[in-house]
């Protein structure tokens, strides 16, 4: 049985590799705190527990499972795709023609953003991808269950600390950041950031798409 430490920080390493890749979630918890709206917190809280959900289903064996279907690997990668290329052609929109900027720095209600979070994260595709096939089917490698929850916590772990560490630092930025043509700058690079990673999904989908059709 591997050191359970080792276990870990696999788990903690692999889940940071995944989370720091700027999507959705992170540009929500991005501009939440740069309004300095305070139920930034909470969103980053519903992030890390729809996490931990979703790495422990895929650690239960639902990972696992997904990666012995190629059909259905292959489709929530595409769907993840077309995910991230709407949100960042629709950050880039913003960023170019302005957007409703007022409407995005001052959500109406805290259950609006609760909304909002719970809808790039369980909506998701990437986010699933990411949590019960990737980090949950390697969790489900291990062959005790033990182990497997050791390197799941290492993962859930990873996602508190970024999660936490992004509301906090751009909570703390957003006194210094104001104007629309800042917000607009941030848009682009936000919309550019998720356009390239939706042609790397892309690009990861055609290589799938001929492992299953051959």
């Amino acid at each position: 049985m591997e050191c359970a430490m080792m276990v870990f920080v696999s788990g903690m390493a692999m889940a940071a590799s995944l989370i720091v890749a700027i999507g959705p979630q992170n540009a929500l918890l991005i501009r939440h705190g740069l309004a300095q709206v305070p139920t930034v917190f909470a969103i980053a809280g519903i992030f890390v527990a729809v996490d931990m959900v979703l790495i422990s289903m895929g650690a239960l064996g639902v990972g696992s499972l997904v990666s012995q279907l190629p059909e259905l690997k292959l489709t929530l990668a595409a769907i993840a795709a077309a995910f991230f290329l709407y949100y960042g052609l629709s950050s880039l929109w913003r960023g170019i023609v302005g957007g409703n900027d007022d409407g995005l720095l001052q959500p109406a209600t805290a259950g609006s953003a609760y909304g909002s979070a719970i809808a790039v994260s369980i909506a998701n595709p990437g986010v699933l991808f990411d949590t019960v096939v990737l980090v949950g089917g390697l969790a489900s490698r291990y062959g005790d269950l033990g182990t497997r929850m050791v390197f799941s916590s290492g993962a859930v772990a990873a996602s508190l600390l970024w999660f936490s560490t992004l509301a906090a630092t751009s909570y703390l930025a957003g006194r210094y950041v104001k104007g629309t043509t800042v917000w607009r700058v941030l848009d682009i690079g936000l919309g550019v950031l998720m356009v390239i990673l939706a042609a790397k999904l892309t690009s990861d989908v055609m290589a799938l798409a001929r492992i299953v059709m051959v």
